[in-house]
């Protein structure tokens, strides 16, 4: 992802907590490599977002606006 966009995904959100920002770039690795399939495209509908809404993740972006 930081190839792709020429920054860590904890700098595209600003986060500033060294710790978290850490964790953050972390998990978005170990998602990216999780969606990406034996033939290298990427499959974001293998995951089940928990929000109601279908598409969203208003719960992950609350959370890194309270604690970034």
């Amino acid at each position: 992802m930081a190839k792709r966009y020429q920054k860590r995904p904890s700098e595209i959100l600003n986060i500033d907590n060294d710790y978290l920002a850490y964790c953050f770039d972390e998990v978005a690795l170990y998602l990216e490599l999780e969606a990406l399939d034996d033939k290298g495209n990427y499959n974001w509908n293998k995951f089940r977002w928990k929000d109601k809404e279908t598409g969203t993740n208003k719960d992950l972006i609350q959370f890194v606006q309270n604690y970034g």
